[in-house]
């Protein structure tokens, strides 16, 4: 049997196909993504970027170096006469105070000692005295000719002799004494205490280290600078002239393992004047202080110093920069709205970013989103509210009018819901068909799935404008097949 519309359909096969291409490629269009790539020929939109406006300003050029936490001061106390180890009076890994007892070392034997230089002053006293008294006797005689010369002599060698026998006598006690003394082991610093090296009850001589003291507050922070930032610190340092001793400029910030910061800042108190041949790196000192003893001698730490100030420095965001064929890159804005790759000389990282020391002049407008979709020379929209922006620049935030709401419309948070975004596009799709007046074409598709009830995909221009800035590849992936 022949279909009703059969004939009109073969008459019109030609008008039929036109139209069934035309209508097709409008819907495919309309549901595809905004920035898709259309017919060859289509000039694609406007790619929606954020941008920051250079501003040149003063900064600080920072680096972190590895270092180790020592105490200020290390002491070994050794024991300095021989003896037995009698006690041991504080407990291993205490902080001890300058003066406070540690140990003590048999007195017995040093104190019998001392007793017997103190006889042997009070003796040579008595000589002393018995001298004295005969000199007097024969200077007397001396003087009306009752005795020789000679006697006067040996009389006068005697009192010489008893005065030199105290002194020794006297220079003995004391020596006994301060063998006595030191058998009460006190401690030179304060300071936390090691593990004992000698038990009580065990035979010391002089020089046996008894313990270690080190001193925790404050600490000292060791660490190294490589030869050329060494060079550029002193470089600086030198141009700074007398603000060489400012405390900024001496400042030291300690990282932890964990990566916080110490709250207390230290200082750079010592600079190697040499270079080291074996390493080719300079040594450096900070001094910290460290009141809650928060910081272990021997303890991993990264340490911040300011190698040099720049001014009118120019700086972009990390995303920002790219490379080239030849060398790195940053995206800007021209006066005709397209993006323009430039070349750039990279300089050290700072806080803000990178430093440039070429390339850029200040007041370029520069890209710092949607770098995936960027080609040099294509038209770029710059975000409502982004033109001067100077603030977070993360090609992940959300922005009104961007991200999920490209065209400023949504409900009443601000947001295109599913729903919306199906309907808007199905409503585009309707209105691509309805402009098409053909009755063959309607009757055809109509019997089997209205053109309006086609699935239709789902718009990823929201998601696409999350993508960070400086991944082409997923970009690329979110455009979907």
């Amino acid at each position: 049997m022949r279909h009703l519309y059969s004939a009109p359909v073969r008459g019109g096969s030609l008008g039929l196909r036109v139209s069934w291409v035309l209508a097709l490629t409008m819907a495919l269009a309309a549901c595809g993504s905004g920035d898709a790539q259309g017919p060859q020929g289509q000039q694609q939109p406007p790619v929606p970027v954020d941008v920051k406006t250079i501003i040149p300003h003063t900064v600080d050029v920072m680096s972190e170096y590895p270092g180790r936490v020592r105490g200020r001061r290390t002491v070994e106390v050794r024991a300095r006469v021989e003896g037995i180890l009698e006690r041991r009076y504080y407990n291993e890994g205490e902080i001890v105070d300058k003066g406070d007892r540690l140990f003590t070392i048999d007195p017995k034997p040093f104190q019998a000692v001392v007793n017997q230089r103190k006889a042997e002053l009070a003796s040579a006293k008595a000589s002393l005295n018995q001298a004295q008294r005969t000199w007097a006797r024969v200077r007397r005689l001396y003087d009306v000719d009752a005795v020789s010369e000679a006697e006067r002599d040996d009389s006068l060698s005697q009192l010489e002799t008893a005065q030199a026998s105290v002194q020794q006598a006297q220079a003995n006690l004391d020596a006994a004494q301060i063998d006595l003394g030191y058998t009460k082991v006190e401690a030179p610093l304060t300071g936390v205490t090691s593990l004992r090296d000698v038990d009580e009850g065990a035979l010391v001589s002089n020089g046996t280290q008894l313990t270690t003291i080190t001193q925790l507050d404050p600490v000292q922070v060791l660490f190294a600078l490589p030869e050329d930032d060494a060079i550029a610190r002193r470089t600086a340092l030198a141009a700074m002239g007398g603000q060489t001793t400012d405390e900024r400029t001496r400042e030291a910030t300690i990282i932890l393992p964990d990566g916080s910061e110490f709250p207390v800042k230290g200082v750079v108190d010592f600079t190697q004047s040499t270079i080291n041949p074996e390493t080719g790196t300079v040594q450096l000192r900070a001094v910290v202080k460290n009141t809650n003893n928060a910081l272990m001698p021997g303890r991993y730490v990264r340490t911040r110093i300011r190698l040099d100030t720049r001014h009118n420095a120019v700086v972009v965001p990390n995303v920002a920069v790219s490379d080239g064929d030849q060398q790195p890159q940053v995206f800007i804005v021209d006066g005709d709205g397209k993006a323009k790759a430039v070349s750039v000389e990279l300089g050290p990282a700072v806080e803000e970013g990178r430093l440039i020391d070429s390339g850029l002049e200040g007041g370029e407008q520069v890209i710092v989103s949607g770098l995936g979709q960027v080609k040099p020379g294509a038209a770029v929209k710059v975000k409502a509210g982004d033109e001067s922006s100077g603030g977070d620049t993360s090609p992940n935030r959300q922005k009104p009018g961007s991200a999920g709401d490209e065209n400023g419309q949504g409900g009443s948070n601000g947001e295109t819901t599913g729903e919306s975004a199906d309907s808007d596009e199905n409503s585009a799709g309707a209105k691509a068909i309805a402009g098409i007046d053909n009755a063959s074409l309607r009757l055809r598709f109509s019997p089997r799935e209205p053109l309006q009830r086609m699935p239709q995909r789902r718009s990823r221009s929201s998601a696409r404008l999350d993508y960070p800035a400086d991944n082409a590849y997923a970009a690329n992936v979110g455009r979907g097949s």
